[in-house]
């Protein structure tokens, strides 16, 4: 009983061990790395959401010509 159990555990170890690195997992799911514009030295003081797409950042107010 001992033995059977001991071969039925070296076998379940190997198959976690070979399925673990053939198995292709994307961490990235469709994600890609965006860069910030130049901010001209401000930094972002808040960020805002309108949904889970459509958002904005605030910057400090050093500058105040209109960027319109």
């Amino acid at each position: 009983m001992r033995t059977k159990l001991k071969i039925l555990f070296s076998l379940l170890a190997a198959i976690i061990i070979i399925l673990g690195f053939t198995v292709p997992v994307n961490l990235t799911g469709g994600w890609y790395q965006q860069f910030m514009p130049n901010l001209n030295g401000r930094s972002v003081q808040d960020i805002f959401f309108l949904d889970s797409l459509t958002g904005w950042g605030v910057t400090n107010a050093t500058n105040q010509n209109n960027d319109t």
